[in-house]
């Protein structure tokens, strides 16, 4: 690689990471100020308990992008991730959307049921 496209990258990686922190420092003063609620972060939709995949998944999320983001520092350049790591967290990510839609078709079970009792009742 020539001297100058090894100067281009080196900048470019410097403006990302300028982008990428300040996109982390923004999102944490909003949270910091109240503009973002994280109170609900692992509920469930009802409220009532927290939710196993919700935390797995962001877990294993920030697991990951911290291990990769350490070992690229460390390394100074990109590291690759192994496929199994990738397949990890789409498993993750497929559980957490499996969870949410056995939760909508609960949900739109229960409105079904208090939609037809309000029908009967009004009927009758």
């Amino acid at each position: 690689m020539s001297p100058m496209w090894s100067e281009l990258s080196f900048i470019t990686a410097i403006l990302l990471m300028v982008l990428v922190m300040g996109t982390a420092l923004l999102i944490l003063w909003l949270i910091f100020r109240g503009k973002i609620d994280l109170s609900q972060i692992l509920n469930e939709s009802d409220a009532k308990k927290a939710s196993l995949s919700r935390f797995q998944f962001l877990l294993f999320t920030f697991v990951i992008a911290g291990l990769f983001l350490l070992l690229s520092i460390e390394s100074g350049a990109f590291v690759n991730i192994p496929d199994s790591v990738l397949g990890l967290l789409g498993i993750s990510a497929g559980s957490y959307a499996v969870s949410k839609g056995i939760n909508s078709s609960a949900d739109a079970k229960e409105r079904a049921k208090t939609k037809d009792k309000t029908n009967k009742a009004g009927a009758g």
